[in-house]
């Protein structure tokens, strides 16, 4: 089904299933770190059923590719950090990426063809360290490269959501400093009363 929006022509259940997955990866960058896998994952896997249905209508096998290599990398992450308490190591990260690049290699063309596989390989080394800023700063630049992605390809809608996407990953960015640094101020206070006690009890 197909109607006209702002001038373009758009598939309709594919930009209903987009919007979803919009939806919950916007949510999903105001959470913690496993909580933010689990609705990142859910929405990868509406993006991934929204590039299905494009297919009809153009080539999207790397969109498919790198929405399903994305979906997998997750579950894995999810799975080490509930599982074994540490974050999936990186060369298992890498095994990942390999049949990402492998595909994605047969469409490569202008430039921006190598910006989807380039940007998820950052942003999945990234995601794999301790420091959450660290995950976070790999979304904001995968977020704002596949806005200049899409802006290139002609694709307006995407780029308008990536817009929505990097609001929201800025958002996060500043409320989480923001509470990282509330924790510091109140952990100082705390310390030297800490101190006064120690002090009283070897008087004692």
């Amino acid at each position: 089904m197909y109607i006209g929006l702002f001038g373009l022509t758009v598939n309709l259940p594919a930009q209903i299933v987009g919007l979803i997955g919009l939806i919950m990866i916007a949510v999903s960058y105001q959470f913690a770190k496993v909580r933010y896998l689990v609705w990142s994952t859910a929405a990868m896997a509406f993006f991934l059923a929204e590039s299905c249905i494009l297919y009809a209508d153009s080539d999207t096998v790397t969109g498919i590719v790198i929405n399903a290599t994305a979906i997998v990398r997750n579950i894995a992450m999810i799975f080490w950090a509930l599982k074994k308490g540490k974050e999936l190591p990186p060369v298992l990260a890498a095994a990942f990426l390999a049949p990402m690049w492998a595909v994605c290699a047969f469409y490569f063309g202008a430039w921006y063809t190598y910006l989807p596989p380039v940007l998820q390989t950052v942003y999945t080394f990234c995601a794999v360290s301790k420091n959450y800023f660290v995950l976070k700063t790999g979304a904001l630049i995968l977020e704002s490269g596949i806005f200049f992605y899409n802006a290139s390809v002609g694709a307006y809608i995407g780029a308008v959501r990536q817009i929505v996407l990097v609001t929201s990953v800025v958002a996060s960015i500043v409320r989480a400093a923001a509470v990282s640094r509330k924790a510091k101020a109140e952990s100082v206070k705390e310390a030297p009363v800490n101190s006064e006690k120690k002090a009283v009890s070897k008087k004692m």
